[in-house]
């Protein structure tokens, strides 16, 4: 059963997840649960189709094979023959290293902003994630079904407002020094969605509507 896109709105998403709003505190983490994973697929997909593309999203279970180990998120087909082997992190401004923005915030503020975050988590140095929380979308994940000898590249996806020096934009690609993997890709949530103008976006989340759907079943005012 396919599913009517949601309508979101952006300057408020944006506020309510990088402001720090006293109406928003003690939300955070219920809400990130309910619809983080679901809107983060949504964007990426937003972003690899703005051009017509084809890309979407083919599974979100991803392991290794085993019962135990590293689970990813997402598997991401960019309809140009890359599978991305996808993990999220929708760490808030109000998180503990998040970076708390207005949504006025000049260019310098997010450039300073997106820096001092990516320095925080990636070791350029040695060309590796500081935190294995992250660090774990480098690990060789069992492929899906009908995808055995796809092109398997990394996709870290962020909330956080994200700049590696010299760039400005919201997906970006680093060298690494991981034997299985030569690059990361870097996908910012918050740096695309400041990248927009329009108000109102247009996003298809199923799994986003079915628990919508589940708590007007469950709950009236």
């Amino acid at each position: 059963m396919t599913s009517q896109p949601l309508r979101v709105n952006r300057p408020a998403l944006l506020s309510f997840f990088n402001e720090g709003l006293a109406e928003a505190k003690g939300h955070h983490t219920a809400l990130t649960g309910m619809l983080g994973e679901p809107l983060a697929v949504a964007l990426l997909l937003h972003y690899l189709n703005r051009n017509g593309g084809q890309a979407h999203c083919v599974s979100t279970k991803v392991t290794t094979g085993k019962k135990k180990g590293n689970w990813l998120d997402a598997w991401i087909d960019d309809g140009n023959g890359t599978l991305y082997q996808t993990e999220i992190k929708m760490w808030a401004g109000n998180a503990i290293g998040g970076l708390k923005l207005k949504l006025d915030a000049d260019a310098g503020t997010l450039l300073a902003g997106g820096l001092r975050q990516w320095a925080g988590i990636w070791d350029s140095e040695k060309q590796i994630f500081k935190d294995m929380k992250v660090g774990k979308v480098l690990t060789p994940m069992q492929k899906p079904q009908g995808y055995e000898s796809a092109c398997v590249e990394p996709l870290a996806c962020f909330w956080w407002m994200l700049q590696q020096p010299g760039g400005s934009e919201p997906w970006f690609t680093v060298p690494t020094s991981d034997a299985s993997f030569k690059e990361v890709h870097i996908f910012s949530l918050t740096a695309y969605l400041l990248s927009l103008s329009d108000e109102t976006l247009h996003l298809d989340m199923p799994l986003l509507s079915q628990r919508l759907t589940l708590l007007e079943r469950l709950f009236q005012r």
